[in-house]
C-alpha cells in the first residue's frame, strides 16, 4: 500500500498482516467489525474468535518499530457470524452482534505506560454474556447503547419482529431484559402465496435516538430552566426514530429507563413535507439523527439518495388534514399507535455515486448504505457501502447553532438558508462500471482517529485504507459526564443454549426421504433412475449441505476450543509461576510487616508524647483549661514553699539533735560517784528515814480516827 492510502503504515503492523489471512473470503455485505475508541483500535478476528486491539497512538509514536497488539479472547466464543462491533461510551463493555445473535464482552482495565489492557499482556481472557432471548426465526436489525443510561449499561436492540428489547448490562452480571415493546405488526410466516407485510417493507430496519426533550414541557413554560428551576432527570426523554423499509418513520416517546415499567408511546407514521410522488423512496435502509435543536434527521436509500429533514411539530391545519389517516392506523393495527404531533420537513436530497460510472446510461448499482456519525463534529457524517465510503457535510448544523445564539433583533437575519447546500465526497471507491454485479466489494470496518481526523477502513481483502479527513470547521467538544441512576429491576434472566442443541437446529430440515419398498416390477428402470436422481438431488440440497455446514461449525468450535485450551494452559503456567512469586513475596512481606509493626509502635509512642507536649503548649486553650492551669501553677508555687520550709525544718531538727547530744554529754560529765561505804551508809539512812515516815503516817491515821470520833 502506498503512503497515500496508508499514511499510518497500519498494513505493515503484524496485527493486520495476520488479520489479512484471517478475513473470510465469502463476505458480500458491508458490516462494521472495526471500532476506534480513545485511540485504541478494536477489530473482530473471525478465525481466532477474539477481539484484537492496537493502541494506534503508541504505534504512531514508534515509527519503524512494530508495536505488539493484544487479543481479548472471550470465554465462550459466539457461534453466529459477527457483523457489528459496538462499544459503550465509557469503554467498559463491548457488544458483538450479527443477524442471528448478540453477545456482551466485559473489557478489562487499562494501565501502564502505554495504556495497555492489564498492563500489556498478549492474551486476556474476557467474560462473555449471551442474549439467548432471540430465537432462530428472529433476526437482529440494530443494536445501540442508550445515551440516557447514567451508568452506560443499557443496550437497546431492534429485532425483525418489529420489537424493541431493552437490556441492562451491569458489569460482572448477565444482561437483564427490563423492557420490550412493539413498534409494528409482528411478522408471520404463511404457506400461502399472499405476501405478508415484511415483503411490502413494513418491517423496521433501523433506529436512532433524537434530541432529548421534556416529557411535560408545559410545566416549565415561562421559566428559566438553567437558572431558577431544577428539572427532574425522569422528566427528560430521548425520543426514538424508527425507520421502516418502505420509508416510513415512526417516533417512540417515553422514558424507557424508568422503573415504573410504563409502555412507551408509539406514535403513528410521521408525515413528510413537501409531499413526493414516490413517498421519498421505498427502499430505505438507514437512519441517523443529528443531536441539534431542532434535530436533523438523515434517511438513506439503497439507490444512493440521502434525504435531510428537520423534525418539527405540526401546525394546526396540518393536523386536521392528517386526521383520517391517523385514525385508520389506530383501528387497523394490532399494536398501540397514537397520532403524532411531529412531522419531517425535507429540505434537501443528496445523491451519492455508488461506484464510478462513465455515462448516464450505465447500469446503476444499488446496495444498502450504512450511516456513521462523527461524534467530534456534528456537521458531517460518513456513509459506508459495498461501493466504498462517502463523507457528507451538513452546513445546516452551523446555521441552526447560529440561529439559536442570535439575539431577538437579528433572528430574521440568522434564519437558516438553503443556498448553502450539503456536499458529498467520495473518499474510498470499490466499484466501477466493469465490476461484476455479483462480485463482492464490501467494507468490513470503519473507524475515526481524532485530532487530527483520520479515516480507517477495513476492506474485504483484509487491507487497511487510512485517509486524512480535512475539515476547516472542525472543533472538538467535551461532553460532561451524566449522573448515576438506580438500576432497574430484573425481569428476564437469559439461559445459555448448548452447542448440541445448536447443531440439531442446523441439521433440522423441512423435507425427508422415506424408505421406498415396492415390487421389483412396479417401476421401470427409467423411473427407478429418475427416482434415484431425485433422491440424490434431495440429499445434496437438504442433507449434504447441512452436514457440510455442521462440519464447518464443529470445526470452528474445535479450533476455538483448542485455542482456548492452549491459552488456558499458558495461563495456568503463568498463574503457577505467579503463585510461587506471590508465596515468596508473602514471606518477605510478613517479615517486613513485623519490622514495620515494631517501628510503628515506637513511632506511635513518640507521636503520642509529641501530641501531649503540643497540647500542653498549645496557646489557644479554653477558659476552664486556663483556670486549671492557674490552679496548677499555684499548687506548684506552694510545693516550692513547702520544700523550702521542709529544708528549714530539717536543719532545725539537726541542730536540736546536736544540742541534745551535747547536753547529754555535759550531764554525764557532772555525775557524782559514791564509794561503797558511802552507798551503804546512805541506804541505811534512807531505810531508817522510811521506817520513821511509815510510823508517822500510822500515828496520823490514828489521830484522824480519834478526831472523827
Amino acid at each position: 500500500m502506498s503512503a497515500y492510502t496508508d499514511p499510518l503504515r497500519l498494513n505493515e503492523r503484524s496485527l493486520f498482516r495476520e488479520l489479512k489471512n484471517h478475513v473470510p473470503k465469502n463476505i458480500k455485505d458491508t458490516r462494521n467489525v472495526l471500532e476506534i475508541r480513545d485511540n485504541v483500535l478494536y477489530v473482530w478476528d473471525a478465525k481466532e474468535f477474539c477481539v484484537v486491539t492496537l493502541n494506534v497512538a503508541v504505534s504512531l509514536g514508534k515509527d519503524g518499530e512494530d508495536v505488539g497488539y493484544q487479543k481479548l479472547r472471550p470465554t465462550d466464543p459466539p457461534i453466529f457470524e459477527v457483523k457489528n462491533l459496538v462499544i459503550n461510551e465509557t469503554g467498559t463493555q463491548l457488544a458483538l452482534w450479527g443477524n442471528m445473535g448478540i453477545v456482551l464482552m466485559e473489557l478489562p482495565k487499562r494501565w501502564g505506560k502505554d495504556g495497555m489492557f492489564q498492563g500489556g499482556k498478549n492474551e486476556i481472557l474476557c467474560v462473555i454474556y449471551k442474549f439467548d432471548h432471540f430465537n432462530t426465526s428472529m433476526e437482529i436489525r440494530q443494536a445501540r447503547w442508550h445515551p440516557a443510561s447514567t451508568n452506560d449499561s443499557h443496550l437497546l436492540v431492534l429485532t425483525s419482529e418489529n420489537t424493541f428489547c431493552l437490556y441492562e448490562c451491569e458489569q460482572n452480571n448477565a444482561p437483564k431484559l427490563i423492557k420490550s415493546w412493539k413498534v409494528g405488526r409482528t411478522h408471520f410466516g404463511s404457506p400461502s402465496k399472499i405476501p405478508d407485510f415484511s415483503a411490502l417493507g413494513d418491517t423496521a430496519v433501523d433506529f436512532d435516538f433524537a434530541t432529548p426533550t421534556l416529557r411535560k414541557p408545559e410545566m416549565f413554560a415561562g421559566k428559566h430552566i438553567n437558572k431558577n428551576t431544577m428539572v427532574d432527570w425522569n422528566q427528560i426523554e430521548w425520543p426514538i426514530l424508527v425507520l421502516r423499509g418502505n420509508g416510513e418513520v415512526v417516533i417512540v416517546h417515553g422514558n424507557v429507563l424508568l422503573d415504573n415499567y410504563e409502555n412507551p408511546v408509539v406514535s403513528g407514521t410521521l408525515s413528510m413535507y413537501p409531499p413526493a410522488d414516490d413517498n421519498y423512496g421505498i427502499d430505505s435502509c438507514s437512519i441517523m439523527c443529528v443531536q441539534t435543536t431542532p434535530p436533523i434527521v438523515i434517511i438513506a436509500m439503497c439507490s444512493g439518495k440521502i434525504y435531510h429533514a428537520i423534525l418539527l411539530k405540526k401546525e394546526a391545519n396540518e393536523d386536521e388534514d392528517d386526521g383520517d389517516s391517523r385514525n385508520w392506523s389506530q383501528s387497523s393495527s394490532m399494536f398501540n399507535v397514537h397520532g403524532s404531533d411531529h412531522a419531517l420537513y425535507v429540505y434537501e436530497c443528496v445523491e451519492i455515486e455508488l461506484g464510478l460510472f462513465y455515462a448516464d446510461n450505465d447500469k446503476k448499482y444499488n446496495c444498502p448504505i450504512h450511516i456513521r456519525c462523527d461524534k467530534s463534529n456534528k456537521s458531517r457524517y460518513f456513509c459506508t457501502h459495498n461501493a466504498g465510503v462517502h463523507m457528507v457535510t451538513l452546513p445546516m448544523v452551523l446555521q441552526l447553532e447560529e440561529y439559536l445564539k442570535s439575539s431577538d433583533g437579528n433572528m430574521s437575519v440568522a434564519l437558516p438558508s438553503l443556498s448553502n447546500q450539503s456536499s458529498s465526497q467520495y473518499l474510498i471507491c470499490r466499484r466501477t462500471k466493469h465490476t461484476g454485479t455479483n462480485e463482492a466489494t464490501p467494507i468490513l470496518g470503519f473507524g475515526l482517529l481524532q485530532e487530527p481526523c483520520v479515516l480507517v477502513a477495513l476492506l474485504h481483502t483484509g487491507d487497511i485504507v487510512a485517509r486524512s479527513v480535512i475539515d476547516l470547521h472542525y472543533f472538538p467538544t467535551i461532553e460532561p459526564l451524566e449522573p448515576i441512576l438506580n438500576t432497574a429491576k430484573e425481569i428476564y434472566k437469559p439461559t445459555k443454549e448448548p452447542f448440541d442443541v445448536y447443531i440439531k437446529k442446523l441439521l433440522k430440515r423441512e423435507t425427508s426421504q422415506p424408505i421406498i419398498k415396492m415390487e421389483p416390477k412396479a417401476m421401470s428402470p427409467r423411473e427407478c433412475l429418475q427416482l434415484l436422481y431425485h433422491a440424490t438431488d434431495i440429499f445434496r440440497k437438504e442433507h449434504f449441505v447441512r452436514h457440510d455446514n455442521v462440519r464447518k461449525e464443529i470445526g470452528k468450535k474445535v479450533r476455538a476450543l483448542k485455542l482456548m485450551k492452549t491459552h488456558l494452559l499458558k495461563q495456568l503456567d503463568s498463574l503457577m509461576e505467579a503463585r510461587k512469586d506471590l508465596q515468596q513475596t508473602a514471606e518477605r512481606l510478613a517479615e517486613r510487616y513485623e519490622d514495620i509493626k515494631d517501628e510503628q509502635e515506637r513511632l506511635a509512642k513518640r507521636a503520642k508524647e509529641v501530641l501531649r507536649l503540643v497540647n500542653y503548649k498549645e496557646p489557644s486553650i479554653t477558659p476552664m483549661e486556663r483556670a486549671e492551669a492557674e490552679e496548677l501553677r499555684k499548687i506548684e508555687m506552694k510545693i516550692e514553699e513547702m520544700k523550702i520550709r521542709l529544708l528549714e525544718l530539717r536543719r532545725k531538727s539537726e541542730q536540736q539533735s546536736q544540742h541534745i547530744e551535747n547536753s547529754d554529754s555535759n550531764e554525764r560529765r557532772k555525775e557524782i560517784v559514791f564509794k561503797s561505804d558511802q552507798e551503804r551508809a546512805i541506804k541505811n539512812t534512807l531505810n531508817n528515814m522510811g521506817k520513821d515516815i511509815k510510823d508517822l503516817i500510822s500515828d496520823v491515821k490514828k489521830l484522824e480516827e480519834e478526831v472523827s470520833n
